[in-house]
């Protein structure tokens, strides 16, 4: 029977005040006039489609923006409405549940890997920010998978495979049973029919023989609990065709060898009574000890509680029992749903101190939330926090952290992309390198010969295969660095002592305890060997007199920076931050360019291998002049800067860059890069800009 808005409404009235019930006629309208002339392929008027969805929306008794949603939710894909007209219409809020729905209809499921379909599933979720985007899609896959039959038998498998690996686990993530059971009862029906009917007229044939026997199953298990003072509902069932189906194919056992078909589900008032419940239908019969089952204590990450039993019966024929509160028996057909048609008052049961699983905490959260559009309103959820989903070119489903950026999606693909990548096209558009991943995107990445990783890098890629890859180009590239710097070093200081025709390198590897030419060139070029060392017996007497005395401090050629038990490093200063004699400084040995100098409260300090820190300090004897860089703010106003100049070399410090521009209204800074000598030369210097007028600030840079 063709279902009609005045069916949907009588649903809603029933939980909605009637303010509700108008926007939801004006939604009908709505959808009603954007889909006028369209036709299913059954032949009937698409606008039956929308009306159905809405209907099974309603009687899962969402709030009006759900149902209204519904009706809306292939407005935007179907015809020419845009985002913006559901806005203008119905509010923000029902245009970000339609344009949800939409961003996910245009997914491209065709995979036939098992993980695959995980990620799909897992990306729907991440997608789905409000539960209602879910629970629409759901009712929307629901009446599709009803009218099936309309489609060409490829299309049928595949809608069928989809619905089977897709959606048919998301409704039981959100613990609808019901919901589940029909998806993957009509997916059976199409995917092998054969095997379907087969099944199904097993089980009918078992259902009709058995009858009897269930009954009378379930009248001793009614009278053994009533002797007890238990008040009991007891059901039987037999097994659902697509759960023997899936037992039938995982264990490659024949349908005879199924032994628990037949069911039993008994309900009762309190959690204790389930478990004494338990024990007296023990007393009863004997059960299969392995069988035994508590989702009370141990609830499943969908809500779902029970305990479960299975035990040897009249005749020995197994039987599963479930024994749960109504409760429970409501929330396991229900799921998320549960939570606002629950109507008696209790609330979902806890444990105390009990890690929940998502689900559980979102109830915990909405607990207080009786009125169904008050809950949905304040659920805005993110179910896997910590992934995103991205698709590359050909439609594959690729997982990554939050924060993941293009780096990480070039690695993944392959190293040499990763190392020659300069950006991205993020669908269709051109991204940066730090760019953030959003599940969803399409990503195709921009490469180019010349490209290659730096330092900056690893502050961008976030996993950890992306890190690996650039640490392991940048250390190849160290090593070549090393090896060159090495090479020069040594054939300099042999040009110096005139060796050139005397010395053997692979002689002096030898004798350094080298393996390779190159080790030797690259411990040098690190500065773990001292080319003096190296050359020692080829030296000049004259050059080996003065050569120190092994152990004591030598001041660097040109430098002001004494190396504690070191000699012969290039000694370099971070202009990160610039230090000068009096700075409190730490050394940073670097892989083929000697030592960088770097003032201790640094930032990049505390970020770098603490292993490659090595102390210095200054030589108190040094006269070098070093560059640092600070900043004046000051009053914008004509003389201004010529005033602090003249302060500035009223100090004889040489300026060898300055800029300045308005930040402000009436006020100015300026950058000065000077060289000084020691940070009380530069003390001084800033005490006297300070007594110039005008000078509102000065920093350091």
């Amino acid at each position: 029977m063709t279902v009609r808005i005045n069916d949907i409404l009588d649903v809603v009235s029933s939980y909605l005040p009637d303010e509700d019930l108008r926007i939801i006629e004006k939604a009908y309208v709505f959808s009603a006039r954007v889909h006028q002339g369209q036709t299913r392929l059954s032949g009937e008027p698409y606008l039956n489609h929308p009306l159905e969805v809405a209907h099974i929306i309603a009687n899962l008794r969402l709030d009006a923006t759900a149902v209204v949603a519904a009706l809306l939710h292939d407005a935007i894909e179907d015809s020419l409405t845009e985002v913006e007209d559901i806005s203008a219409q119905f509010g923000e809020e029902v245009a970000l549940v339609v344009n949800g729905l939409t961003k996910i209809s245009k997914i491209d499921f065709r995979s036939e890997e098992e993980q695959q379909a995980e990620n799909f599933r897992k990306m729907i979720l991440a997608m789905s920010k409000d539960l209602r985007i879910l629970l629409i899609k759901l009712a929307d896959r629901l009446h599709n998978m009803r009218t099936l039959e309309y489609h060409t038998t490829s299309s049928q498998h595949r809608i069928s495979r989809e619905t089977l690996e897709i959606y048919a686990p998301l409704a039981n993530r959100l613990g609808i049973y019901w919901l589940q059971v029909e998806l993957e009862e009509l997916s059976l029906k199409y995917l092998d029919p054969q095997g379907y009917q087969t099944l199904k007229a097993k089980l009918d044939t078992i259902a009709r023989e058995k009858e009897q026997y269930l009954e009378d199953v379930m009248a001793r298990i009614q009278s053994k609990l009533a002797e007890s003072g238990l008040r009991t509902e007891v059901k039987g069932r037999i097994k659902h065709v697509y759960s023997v189906y899936q037992k039938l194919i995982k264990q490659g056992i024949p349908f005879e060898d199924v032994y628990d078909v037949l069911g039993v589900r008994v309900l009762v008032g309190t959690v204790a009574e389930c478990y004494e419940a338990l024990g007296l239908i023990h007393s009863v019969w004997k059960p299969i000890q392995s069988r035994i089952k508590d989702f009370i204590a141990m609830p499943k990450a969908n809500m779902y509680q029970s305990l479960h039993t299975t035990v040897f019966g009249p005749g020995g024929g197994r039987i599963e029992i479930q024994i749960r509160t109504r409760e429970m028996d409501f929330i396991a057909n229900e799921g998320i749903a549960a939570h606002w048609r629950y109507k008696d008052g209790s609330q979902i049961s806890e444990r105390d101190g009990e890690k929940l699983s998502w689900l559980r905490q979102l109830l915990e959260w909405q607990k207080e939330l009786k009125d169904p559009k008050e809950f949905l309103q304040s659920v805005k959820i993110d179910l896997y926090p910590e992934d995103v989903y991205v698709f590359t070119p050909k439609g594959e489903v690729k997982r990554f952290p939050v924060g993941a950026t293009p780096l990480d999606f070039a690695y993944s693909v392959h190293t040499q992309l990763g190392n020659q990548c300069i950006g991205a096209k993020v669908n269709g558009k051109i991204v940066p390198l730090r760019y953030k991943l959003n599940s969803g995107d399409v990503i195709e990445i921009l490469r180019s010969s010349k490209q290659h990783p730096s330092k900056d890098w690893l502050r961008i890629a976030k996993t950890s295969r992306a890190k690996t890859k650039i640490k392991s180009w940048l250390r190849t590239q160290e090593i070549e660095q090393s090896i060159s710097l090495g090479r020069e070093i040594l054939e300099k200081k042999i040009k110096s002592l005139h060796l050139s025709k005397d010395v053997d390198y692979e002689e002096l590897a030898k004798e350094s305890s080298f393996e390779e030419v190159d080790d030797l060139f690259m411990s040098i070029g690190f500065g773990r060997t001292s080319v003096n060392q190296v050359l020692g017996k080829y030296a000049p007497e004259e050059q080996k007199k003065t050569q120190r005395i092994p152990g004591t401090k030598k001041k660097q050629d040109s430098s002001s920076i004494i190396v504690k038990g070191v000699e012969d490093l290039l000694v370099r200063y971070a202009k990160c931050c610039r230090p000068i004699p009096g700075d409190e400084v730490v050394g940073f040995i670097t892989r083929g360019r000697g030592i960088t100098v770097h003032r201790y409260t640094c930032p990049y300090v505390s970020e770098i291998d603490s292993q490659r820190l090595i102390p210095v300090e200054w030589d108190n004897n040094a006269s070098e002049s070093h560059e640092i860089e600070f900043s004046v703010t000051c009053v914008d106003k004509p003389g201004m800067l010529g005033f602090i100049t003249a302060a500035i070399g009223g100090r004889n410090i040489n300026i060898t860059k300055m800029r300045a521009s308005p930040i402000s209204s009436g006020s100015s800074v300026c950058i000065f890069r000077v060289m000084v000598k020691s940070l009380g030369e530069l003390r001084d210097l800033f005490n006297d800009i300070r007594k110039l007028k005008g000078v509102e600030k000065i920093e350091r840079q």
